[in-house]
């Protein structure tokens, strides 16, 4: 460990190593959680992975990175990549985690980019993964011709030697308590998904949107494979972005990986407050591609549709209205998502989509009070009756509330709520979006009985 002292208020700690020595395995024992993927094929980890997380009270971000080559010669263009971000990041962050692999012991290249790190004056800790037993950990002897003055034996697999390994990484950190008297109460974020089948364009715009190149771009389909968090601010707005691995169709998913990247994509919904689907203006999305849209339709997520590569399509008169009736048939479910044409990689209406983003936030955590929400009900009602029952009696609307807001959800007291017909929830869906600012918010209408209204 090097003698520098950490002076950010919350340290960034990269870990880096070779391929396949336990990074993600490690940084996944570490959080706790798996996340990031893991498998014995090197290269698995492209994308840096950005965590946050506390330790002993103690909280600090962790980044996963790829598989670091030491060599100019005999790699490829992703490799290349990964290796720049490294770089990049080891320019930035307060402390490194280098991992080596017990198994293969200390190789030419372990002793090279450790030295790296030590000329570059950043502090460090030399992590011996694979270790799960006492007996093994003699065999760790060697790593100490680095000049490292302190070797962590551990396994992030078991979690072997990894607390008292965490107990000296956050020994001088700072607490919880020690920031908040430091450091303002942070914004609240907004939580974008960026969705779409792979190569259309997700990891371009979120590298326009952060301004520098974070997320790794090729033309390789299924360059990002773990859901990755980046934050970035927007006109006073915190955001909070996700870039996830294309959807692919299941029958062309045939490695577990991939499946693994699939299933983080989708749960990356969960942690939402705005869905991004984003489609190729040359290729548009197939109905099973956009199975991803009514996930975050039934999950209560605000949506928005995005034709990129926009510059690339010839154009004649009706090109734009043509493309969108033809997305509108396809997502009759989701009729409130807006469709905006953009180019990620020239950045042309890109902020355009960042404003549409914000608006469509704010109405999400939007309510409407009962006083307004009478009125309006009142005039459709009076507007278009609902239909009668089966019994053919009145189906009497007895009054309404907004409940609950992100996802906005309003609650109508009516005497007899089975015999809503979807149509007539339709048109009361039409006629709320036509009179409030919702667009892109999915607002559930939820029907409950009730006696009829006193006057």
């Amino acid at each position: 460990m090097s003698n520098k002292k950490i002076n950010n208020i919350k340290p960034l700690i990269a870990i880096i190593g070779r391929p396949n020595v336990g990074k993600s395995t490690l940084f996944n024992r570490i959080l706790n959680k798996n996340s990031a993927i893991i498998d014995d094929m090197p290269g698995v980890t492209r994308d840096l992975n950005y965590q946050d997380l506390t330790y002993d009270d103690k909280p600090f971000t962790i980044i996963d990175t790829g598989g670091f080559h030491i060599d100019e010669e005999g790699i490829d263009a992703i490799t290349k990549g990964i290796r720049a971000q490294i770089n990049e990041v080891l320019e930035v962050v307060d402390g490194v985690i280098f991992v080596c692999d017990a198994d293969t012991g200390l190789t030419d290249s372990d002793s090279e980019i450790y030295h790296m790190i030590r000329v570059k004056g950043l502090r460090s800790w030399l992590v011996v993964s694979k270790v799960d037993t006492e007996s093994k950990e003699a065999a760790t002897a060697e790593f100490y011709e680095t000049g490292a003055d302190t070797v962590y034996p551990l396994s992030g697999k078991t979690g072997y030697g990894v607390y008292t390994f965490l107990d000296d990484l956050t020994a001088d950190f700072w607490t919880a308590e020690d920031i908040a008297e430091k450091l303002p109460p942070a914004p609240k974020e907004i939580n974008i998904a960026i969705f779409g089948r792979p190569n259309v364009g997700k990891s371009t715009l979120v590298n326009k949107i952060l301004r520098q190149e974070k997320m790794l771009v090729s033309p390789i389909p299924g360059t990002t494979m773990d859901p990755i968090d980046s934050c970035t601010t927007y006109k006073g707005e915190a955001l909070r972005i996700i870039d996830t691995a294309g959807i692919r169709r299941k029958k062309k998913i045939e490695i577990t990986m991939e499946k693994a990247a699939i299933v983080r994509a989708f749960h990356a919904v969960d942690r939402s407050d705005i869905v991004i689907f984003m489609m190729d203006a040359n290729e548009l999305s197939t109905d099973q591609d956009l199975r991803i849209l009514g996930l975050a339709h039934e999950k209560g997520k605000g949506i928005i549709i995005v034709i990129n590569k926009w510059d690339t399509v010839e154009k004649e008169t009706g090109t734009y209205e043509k493309i969108v009736l033809d997305i509108r048939d396809r997502i009759k479910f989701a009729p409130y998502a807006p469709i905006i044409s953009i180019s990620a990689k020239d950045g042309n209406r890109v902020s355009k989509l960042l404003d549409k983003t914000i608006e469509i936030y704010h109405s999400y955590n939007k309510a409407i009070d009962d006083e307004t929400l009478q009125n309006w009900l009142d005039e459709v009602l009076r507007r278009n009756p609902p239909p009668l029952t089966r019994k053919n009696r009145l189906n009497h609307f007895n009054g309404i509330t907004m409940e609950s807001v992100a996802p906005p959800t309003v609650v109508i007291k009516v005497s007899s709520p089975d015999a809503v017909h979807f149509s007539y929830d339709r048109y009361l869906h039409n006629r709320f979006y036509e009179s409030f600012p919702y667009e892109g918010v999915p607002v559930k209408f939820v029907y409950k009985k009730s006696f009829r209204r006193a006057k």
